[in-house]
């Protein structure tokens, strides 16, 4: 009883939150990929070290404040050519989403490459 009271809460909240904080916004796909160069462990030092540090910083604010729904990487080798970092956000329109995008310490850096897709977020989990 209490997991589905739970549950509730959750999905109550889930839907409050997304009425109130993304009102007017669809979820977007954004696909961060590896250049050449950093696909070999060689080419990293500590300077793209820190700006991958801030990359991550910026997607926990942004998860904070409701417009990232999920972050996270194949765990491939870097040198594999399906390694690719996702991103599931909101964003009201493809320019706001790009921008959000290219506006990555890591996507201005040149250390990892954006797109953007249209996503329909079908199915999250209530955390």
């Amino acid at each position: 009883m209490k997991k589905l009271l739970l549950a509730i809460a959750c999905f109550i909240t889930a839907q409050t939150f997304a009425q109130t904080d993304t009102k007017d916004k669809k979820a977007w796909l954004g696909v961060l990929t590896l250049p050449e160069k950093y696909q070999d462990e060689k080419n990293w030092n500590a300077s793209e070290q820190a700006i991958v540090g801030e990359h991550f910083q910026r997607l926990i604010k942004k998860k904070e404040e409701g417009v990232v729904v999920l972050a996270g990487r194949t765990e491939l080798p870097l040198d594999n050519p399906e390694m690719m970092g996702l991103v599931v956000f909101y964003a009201k329109d493809e320019k706001e989403a790009l921008q959000f995008m290219m506006d990555d310490p890591a996507v201005k850096a040149k250390i990892m490459l954006a797109k953007v897709h249209p996503y329909g977020l079908a199915i999250s989990k209530c955390q």
